[in-house]
């Protein structure tokens, strides 16, 4: 499967917290570098990416700009 590189980070909760983020909203993300971190702890020299397949890429770019630009969306309340 052909995936595109949405981001990069140095961040590894960053990355984990942004995949999350894509995966509420049906996004599947899968993480590139992830687990140099525990050979590099604590350093930016781990460069973890976030890729997504290339149909999900603009969605997940408008998501990344929301949470760039606004902080992290709001989950909406459910009507019990």
């Amino acid at each position: 499967m052909e995936l595109r590189i949405l981001t990069s980070t140095t961040d590894f909760g960053l990355a984990n917290v942004l995949k999350g983020v894509l995966e509420t909203a049906g996004i599947e993300v899968a993480l590139s570098g992830a687990g140099l971190e525990s050979v590099y702890p604590g350093t930016s020299m781990a460069t973890i990416q976030l890729l997504v397949r290339p149909e999900d890429y603009t969605r997940a770019r408008d998501l990344i700009d929301q949470v760039d630009d606004q902080g992290f969306p709001e989950e909406e309340d459910e009507e019990i």
